[in-house]
């Protein structure tokens, strides 16, 4: 693929939290060259004036360009960054494809479960960490002990694996995962291993 610039936001104190680290996680994983553009939010509107002009209809971030061309939304961006890939990230067979769709659909709803409590009331927050969250992980647990792992489809790492992953980074949940969730714990383990991720990693300490 020709260099890509992704676009999001710093969201609070961290660098990584949120939608585009998934997209920065796999572009890492990938090896591909990037630049990695974090607007501030006094500037987005005007950034996004330039999207609608461009003619994006529907302009938010994440947002990546290449090749002269904008794409939008993080679950579209990894699935067509994967298709360009030759559909590294993808599983393969149309029964795969469908089963990693409904996981990263799964995925989007406790992000927005997060998301919710994170901009929310303090009994909204609370009610996330002590029943929403645990409750999510039991879910995934089940998805990741499907196959033998250490990935959703077994050996292969494909995108809904990028979202998972994140999600339990964002959450803080990584260190709680022994005894409650093996699978979680073999997948976490295998994917912050893989060079150009730990690589990345190591980058942010």
């Amino acid at each position: 693929m020709d260099k890509i610039t992704l676009y999001y936001f710093t969201v609070g104190d961290s660098v990584t939290r949120a939608r585009g680290e998934n997209v920065k996680l796999m572009l890492e994983d990938a090896g591909l060259d990037h630049d990695y553009i974090r607007p501030q939010r006094d500037s987005w509107v005007e950034l996004k004036k330039k999207f609608q002009d461009g003619g994006a209809h529907s302009s938010t971030l994440p947002c990546i360009e290449t090749s002269g061309q904008r794409f939008f939304k993080t679950v579209p961006i990894m699935r067509y960054i994967s298709t360009k890939l030759g559909e590294k990230y993808h599983g393969s067979t149309p029964e795969e494809n469908q089963h990693l769709e409904v996981v990263a659909d799964v995925s989007d709803l406790w992000f927005e479960h997060m998301k919710n409590a994170f901009f929310g009331a303090p009994e909204l927050q609370e009610k996330y960490n002590n029943e929403t969250l645990p409750a999510q992980i039991i879910l995934f647990e089940k998805y990741y002990s499907d196959r033998e792992g250490p990935y959703v489809l077994g050996e292969k790492l494909t995108y809904p694996d990028f979202l998972v992953y994140h999600m339990i980074d964002d959450n803080q949940y990584r260190d709680k995962l022994t005894g409650v969730a093996p699978n979680l714990v073999k997948f976490v383990e295998a994917f912050e291993e893989r060079p150009n991720i730990k690589k990345y990693f190591a980058s942010l300490k």
